[in-house]
């Protein structure tokens, strides 16, 4: 019984090491969880925060003709770069904010050039998109 018992405490110890954070993958709170389209309806604007080595939110379902702005709240230089839309931030550090209008439908997909496309780790904490419907 008291080999059970310390086995079933040895499994919690190890599950609650490995489980990492829980926070909503839309926020990407640092939890390398890829960008997916949002539920809900499209909105006319977001704010992206540019933090410590990722965007929250990484994804934003925006209305055509919306506008996103990037605005950097870390304390590290980053990029928004993008193959599919214009302007681009370069490496920078705050204070510093870029706005984006989105006129047609698509999918936007941007990353941090420090991390490089993919951004980091398994699924990458440096990259997001922009889901105009």
């Amino acid at each position: 019984m008291k080999r059970r018992i310390a086995l079933i405490g040895v499994l919690a110890a190890a599950l609650a090491c490995s489980s990492g954070p829980t926070t909503d993958n839309n926020q990407n709170g640092g939890n390398n969880q890829p960008p997916v389209l949002p539920g809900g309806t499209p909105v006319a604007s977001a704010n992206v925060d540019v933090a410590n080595d990722f965007y929250a939110p990484n994804s934003v379902l925006l209305a055509a003709g919306g506008t996103v702005t990037w605005n950097w709240t870390g304390d590290h230089g980053h990029s928004v770069t993008s193959n599919v839309f214009q302007p681009n931030a370069p490496v920078s550090y705050p204070p510093h904010s870029l706005s984006v209008t989105f006129p047609s439908t698509g999918d936007f997909a941007y990353f941090c050039t420090v991390h490089g496309v993919s951004g980091y780790g398994v699924a990458g904490t440096m990259v997001g998109t922009i889901y105009v419907r």
